[in-house]
């Protein structure tokens, strides 16, 4: 249907920062954007609550006449039975992965590096790891990748 009006579209519809499409005065948000995050530098599109409703604030604010961008640091969680799974941060382009914690436990997280900088971390029933790794990344602050495996080393010391 998009496509049809006119709209240009490559896996969703090409939006900008603020949502607006290739057609003036229309704007699209949520699963079906497609738009050039500045956290990967090319174009994504995500599908998720926390997704559609930033990028609908964004839109928002621009038909009010507000420039306010979305570039927030993409981030996710779901509950399978026993086991919270928390997201922050993209995974594309990574090069290095490691673990913190013991994965036999159950309470381990996943921490995704692009060269030596910090692009993601997935958390296992680890929140602390999830909300210092999120705002790790939205200071664009980064363990070393010692630090990072070091359960002793306390990640909260790098925000301050």
């Amino acid at each position: 249907m998009a496509e049809q009006a006119g709209l240009a579209c490559g896996n969703g519809i090409v939006v900008n920062q603020f949502g607006q499409t290739s057609t003036d005065n229309i704007y699209a948000c949520g699963d079906c954007a497609s738009y050039k995050h500045p956290f990967v530098g090319e174009a994504i599109r995500l599908e998720s609550v926390q997704n559609a409703g930033d990028q609908a604030r964004a839109v928002a604010a621009k038909i009010a006449g507000k420039d306010k961008p979305y570039d927030a640091v993409p981030w996710f969680w779901s509950d399978q039975y026993d086991v919270k799974l928390q997201m922050a941060g993209l995974t594309l382009g990574c090069d290095r992965h490691v673990v913190r914690g013991d994965i036999k436990t159950g309470r381990f997280s996943l921490l995704h590096f692009k060269g030596d900088r910090l692009r993601a971390v997935e958390a296992i029933n680890q929140p602390r790891d999830y909300i210092v790794g999120r705002k790790l990344l939205e200071k664009d602050r980064s363990p070393t990748i010692e630090q990072a495996t070091d359960t002793g080393f306390n990640l909260k010391s790098l925000l301050s």
